[in-house]
């Protein structure tokens, strides 16, 4: 099968670029502007992707605690550490909330809130990831 244009629709198109150029001639319209790059706007601020800005945010964040938890010089004392380790688990169940809005499957939501809980308790020194594995296998049964 090709794609062959009728001859009709090829005259009836040359037709249009003539009145359009004749209309641009007679009338001292400029018609360099009918050549024009035009570019799409921008989106507005308004039209951004809050649930995946968020999500991004919130794992971000869980990263740094994890970080801090296990490279902070000198180590933190078990307090700080336990308090830094619930703001962690406080972002992570943001995350969660976020990846839910942004993909509305809770399919989807289990594997993230799954998968943060896990790096959080292995960077806090909680689980092994060998017992996380196993954690995660009695949970999917």
């Amino acid at each position: 099968m090709t794609n062959n244009v009728p001859v009709d629709q090829i005259k009836a198109l040359a037709e249009d670029v003539r009145l359009i150029k004749d209309f641009a001639e007679n009338h001292n319209f400029d018609a360099s502007l009918l050549n024009a790059q035009v570019s799409p706007s921008k989106k507005s601020t308004s039209e951004r992707d809050w649930p995946l800005v968020s999500m991004i945010g919130c794992i971000t964040f869980v990263l740094l605690a994890i970080a801090a938890i296990k490279f902070w010089q000198p180590p933190f004392s078990p307090s700080v550490s336990s308090y830094v380790f619930v703001v962690g688990l406080i972002f992570a169940t943001l995350a969660a909330m976020s990846v839910h809005m942004k993909f509305k499957d809770n399919i989807v939501t289990l594997i993230a809130i799954l998968g943060l809980l896990m790096v959080l308790f292995i960077g806090a020194g909680i689980f092994t990831p060998e017992q996380a594995i196993d954690k995660v296998g009695e949970f999917s049964k």
